[in-house]
């Protein structure tokens, strides 16, 4: 296995880069849920392991059990560690999410705006500028505006995000 050349420190076996259909495949290359490794463009990734489909970009919320879902409220509600998938995901499958730094994607709304607040939405997985009956995910802004014609994938930098709602 090669190392992801995403890294700054590379670890033996990770490359954030890929998933994985199981543990144990996870296990041998010596590493654990829930372990952050840093790497270029001051990011942080961490490994989880897919509770339900997430699509490439999405906005992902964590759980304690290092579990992601595409984000929505009621999980931005629930405090849960937010990260920003650069890959899809099946459910049930392992592999790492960007949880911080620049040079990441997100899903975004149409026409949302660059270097604003960021809210959840209706549409799990992904953010917009608009605020209503939303919870503002702190800390993460996206460099680029959204398209205008629909959701797409655009840069954000991310600081520790995490919900204004816990």
């Amino acid at each position: 296995m090669t190392e992801s050349a995403k890294l700054t420190s590379p670890v033996l076996g990770v490359n954030v880069d890929r998933v994985v259909a199981s543990a144990s495949a996870i296990n041998r290359e010596g590493f654990e849920l829930g372990k952050v490794v840093h790497g270029k463009d001051n990011s942080r990734w961490m490994a989880v392991t897919a509770g339900s489909a997430v699509t490439a970009y999405d906005c992902v919320a964590i759980d304690e059990n290092f579990e992601c879902h595409p984000i929505t409220k009621a999980r931005a509600d629930d405090g849960h560690f937010i990260g920003f998938a650069q890959m899809a995901f099946a459910i049930n499958e392992y592999g790492w999410v960007a949880m911080g730094g620049s040079n990441i994607k997100c899903r975004v709304a149409k026409s949302c705006a660059a270097d604003v607040k960021l809210y959840t939405t209706a549409t799990a997985g992904i953010l917009d500028d608009t605020s209503t009956s939303q919870t503002q995910v702190q800390g993460a802004a996206c460099v680029t505006a959204g398209s205008a014609s629909g959701v797409t994938a655009v840069e954000v930098i991310a600081t520790y995000p995490r919900s204004v709602g816990f």
